[in-house]
């Protein structure tokens, strides 16, 4: 009897990329269930889906960059709906800390994309919110978690897919497979050491958000801000099994190193694998590092655009504005800025009022004082207002109007359009009646939703259990 041929073995470390030249339902479909055949990926079972929805609201004035498509991610539930074995496919993300993310969906088109998906997938497909549902602790065991509260549907989930956006990052350089972890954090936990260790906690999430086959859209890729960036170009979709791999292409599609991106850097340290892009095989329509370095082109040139809020001093002359930016250490007697923590907030915080309010704003803006971490050197506050951002903020400041403190760490966007937006000379979006009532509508909408499926007395239950009774 004549033996059955062996199987072949995809590497662990294959990518399989496919040009695709626009956002077509239909044809991405058939290219992630390419995707997954090439790459001999099986769903199976109940599969847990995680997109990319840091940010969504009116594109007209914020761009829709910062969320992955709707019609990828339509076309990559219906493949999965397709695969033998899958029996039930949940979306499930969490935006931006103190942004709804039932609205982000709505503005991001995911809702109606929804009912689409729903008529003609093959098994049912359910969409929920991160921040909403209940969670089961699983063990991490890393330099920032040791244990890590997660969504049910993911915890329990027989398989993981994750929707990734390349986009830039204003803090860590790049967003990709790996980064996408922190939305599996409610807010909670995601502003648990969101500051120097930053990178360290994104390293640590690999542990719980290891998935099991990834599909990047890299068709847009986003560029500056990764919350409001502008979007060039390039024409792929780029699949794999180990988030490392695929991260690897996208770093190099951005023009950086693993050395630019500490996450990543940190991840491979801990032996995480492969560890460059040497180390990748590279399977489908690119499959060498060359045509990469081709594609990478079209999202030069590497100008203001491309590293737009990357340094808010240089954002600042560049819109003409009287407002002045101070740092320093976060410890005394140190060097080292932390650069990821309230730093961030203020750049997409400036960010988000220049979308809102238009570059022309900002010359027109009163001239404020930020100071994040502690500066050795004297302020002269000149008459104006001085806002100190972050725990560890202090500065000798003299002739200031008022100094205004927020004692938190991290000091979020959100925190300072609440605190600080009116106060500018800015056009402020928390004066945009419409925008608030919608804001303040959709939060009551998710307390009920939390109310009913039993977080918040799961939460009651957690804090007492595990923090107040150590107290008493």
């Amino acid at each position: 009897m004549a033996k059955k041929p062996a199987e072949t073995r995809i590497p662990s470390n294959a990518v399989y990329i496919r040009k695709c030249d626009g956002y077509d339902r239909a044809k991405i479909e058939a290219i992630v269930l390419e995707g997954m055949k090439a790459l001999k990926y099986a769903p199976r079972g109940n599969v847990y889906v995680k997109p990319n929805v840091v940010f969504a609201n009116d594109r007209k004035t914020f761009g829709d960059g910062a969320f992955t498509p709707t019609s990828f991610v339509g076309g990559s539930l219906l493949a999965l709906s397709r695969k033998e074995g899958v029996s039930r496919i949940d979306m499930g993300e969490n935006s931006a800390i103190g942004f709804p993310t039932r609205l982000c969906y709505r503005h991001a088109g995911y809702i109606e994309e929804m009912k689409h998906v729903r008529k003609t997938a093959d098994v049912p497909v359910g969409l929920f919110c991160i921040d909403e549902e209940k969670r089961d602790t699983v063990f991490i065991g890393g330099v920032v978690h040791d244990t890590l509260r997660v969504s049910r549907k993911m915890a329990r989930a027989d398989s993981k897919v994750y929707l990734p956006r390349l986009k830039g990052h204003c803090v860590c350089n790049m967003t990709g497979a790996v980064k996408l972890n922190i939305g599996i954090c409610s807010d909670d936990e995601r502003a648990i050491r969101h500051d120097f260790l930053l990178n360290e906690k994104i390293a640590d999430l690999l542990s719980a958000g290891y998935p099991d086959f990834i599909v990047m859209d890299a068709i847009d890729v986003g560029i500056g801000n990764e919350a409001f960036p502008s979007t060039r170009r390039v024409g792929l979709v780029i699949m794999g099994t180990n988030p490392v791999a695929v991260d690897l292409v996208g770093i190099r599609l951005l023009g950086l190193k693993i050395d630019d991106v500490p996450y990543l850097k940190i991840a491979v340290r801990r032996g995480y694998t492969p560890v460059s892009l040497k180390d990748v095989v590279l399977q489908g329509d690119v499959s060498s590092i060359r045509e990469i370095d081709e594609y990478a082109k079209r999202l030069q040139p590497y100008d203001d655009e491309f590293y737009r809020w990357q340094d808010i001093t240089g954002e600042l002359k560049r819109l003409k504005s009287p407002i002045r930016f101070f740092s320093g250490p976060y410890r005394e007697g140190g060097a080292e800025k932390c650069e990821t923590g309230c730093i961030m907030g203020l750049k997409m915080f400036l960010s988000g009022n220049e979308k809102y309010g238009g570059a022309g704003a900002f010359a027109k803006a009163k001239p404020v004082v930020f100071v994040i971490g502690k500066c050795g050197e004297t302020i002269d506050a000149r008459g104006e207002e001085v806002f100190l951002l972050g725990s560890c903020a202090r500065a000798a400041v003299v002739n200031a109007k008022k100094i205004t403190r927020i004692d938190k760490c991290f000091t979020t966007a959100s925190d300072m359009n609440l605190a600080l937006g009116s106060k500018l000379g800015l056009p402020a979006i928390t004066r945009n009646l419409p925008f608030m009532l919608e804001l303040f509508g959709a939060m009551n909408r998710a307390s009920l939703k939390k109310m009913m499926s039993g977080r918040y007395a799961q939460d009651i239950g957690t804090f007492m259990y595990r923090h107040m009774l150590k107290r008493l």
